[in-house]
């Protein structure tokens, strides 16, 4: 067992300029994709009323999975950008933590 991602790193959205994400769609369900859809607008009002900070599961082009730290995230078409104006593909998220 590769026990290298069983602990996930936490992070910053300030931290994240230099981060590659993969070119593929981590959830392969479509209804996983659906709920991720509907758990970003959530998040996206959460934290434009409430200012919370949210936390983000994202899956790198290395395989690793990173939580994103944000107290503002705006959904766009395929992208979400967090504090910072950085733009983290959709496809590339594989869970919100509210």
């Amino acid at each position: 067992m590769d026990f290298r991602y069983l602990i996930m790193r936490s992070v910053p959205s300030t931290e994240i300029a230099n981060f590659h994400y993969p070119k593929h769609e981590v959830l392969a369900d479509q209804h996983a994709q659906f709920s991720r859809l509907l758990d970003l607008k959530s998040a996206t009002a959460m934290t434009n009323m409430e200012h919370e900070e949210i936390g983000i599961i994202v899956q790198l082009e290395n395989g690793e999975e990173v939580e994103i730290l944000s107290t503002m995230i705006d959904v766009e078409a395929k992208y979400v950008e967090v504090k910072g104006g950085h733009l983290i593909p959709i496809s590339a998220i594989l869970r919100v933590e509210i």
